[in-house]
């Protein structure tokens, strides 16, 4: 027999991820005094200390709890995996989808995937975190998150990608600009021009390299964290801006016009992914949504 719960299991993993018993007792929706007596129930059936508990510094896991964490995070996947397979056969697709987005890509690609489990699995209680590339691939190894949409050029060590669609790099202009009538932009015509990147790693570093490898140095006038800045900076004729992403309208937050011409440089592929650990085996809710955005997203020329 096996001597120890789920829910034990589930008390023992939320500690662990968030140092507390009392943020993994909201996290489980569960009293303090119950996730205590899950882990000191835990602990007696494995016969190992898994935590040092310390007044005003959370719980801190032991070297049995650290080695412990993954055959736990393990045991929880594969029952909710049984569980998943028995709500399929029933024809019902139910409980928890934790999805991270690279934060310049969440505008354009969560509101639809939302909208398609709001109505079509309602069952499935979709949660979302924005963040960046650094983040989500953590949160992903931690077992924080069941996939994250990012680019691929961005995948780490660890991390496997199902392309949902292809991206290229591109050029923002304003209509008025000298090279806004081109199919064409290369990006020699830009030397000496204000750039306006944006500041977020890796696409910073990945952005810059690029356009190097292809000759060109880009004096960097402005940087920012929103790309909606970037965009409105753009159209007011401020610089130009080299950019992966590209939402619909083609116009700033305040309306006005930008342009958007493919770089003549030769520039390498890149996509947008479905990010998941390395080896884990896909539950039905994540299947769902890998197929939706196969689906929703395929031809779009939204991404460039």
């Amino acid at each position: 027999m096996i001597p120890f719960t789920l829910r034990q299991l589930e008390a023992f993993v939320a500690v662990m991820e968030t140092r507390s018993v009392s943020l993994a007792a909201r996290r489980l929706q569960l009293t303090a005094g119950a996730v205590s007596l899950a882990i000191s129930e835990l602990e007696d059936a494995m016969e190992v200390q898994l935590f040092v508990r310390r007044r005003g510094k959370g719980a801190e896991p032991t070297p049995a709890g650290a080695a412990a964490l993954e055959g736990a995070r393990t045991a929880l996947s594969e029952a909710r995996s049984l569980a998943d397979l028995s709500r399929t056969l029933r024809g019902e697709l139910a409980g928890e989808l934790r999805i991270g987005c690279f934060a310049t890509l969440s505008p354009w690609l969560l509101p639809p995937i939302l909208d398609h489990f709001a109505s079509e699995h309602p069952g499935v209680d979709v949660e979302f975190v924005e963040e960046t590339t650094d983040v989500l691939t953590e949160r992903l190894r931690a077992g924080q998150l069941d996939a994250a949409l990012m680019y691929a050029n961005h995948l780490a060590g660890g991390i496997v990608g199902n392309e949902i669609v292809s991206a290229r790099l591109q050029v923002a202009l304003a209509p008025g600009h000298r090279l806004a009538a081109r199919d064409e932009v290369p990006l020699s015509e830009l030397d000496g021009e204000p750039a306006i990147l944006l500041d977020i790693e890796p696409s910073l570093s990945h952005v810059e390299e690029i356009v190097r490898r292809a000759g060109h140095v880009p004096w960097v006038r402005w940087r920012s964290r929103n790309p909606e800045t970037i965009r409105a900076m753009v159209a007011y004729g401020l610089g130009y801006t080299i950019i992966m992403g590209r939402p619909y309208g083609d116009r700033s937050i305040e309306g006005l016009p930008l342009v958007y011409r493919r770089i003549a440089d030769p520039i390498p592929a890149n996509s947008v992914v479905l990010a998941v650990p390395k080896g884990m085996r896909p539950h039905a809710r994540l299947t769902a949504r890998l197929r939706f955005c196969e689906r929703h997203f395929a031809g779009e020329d939204v991404l460039g």
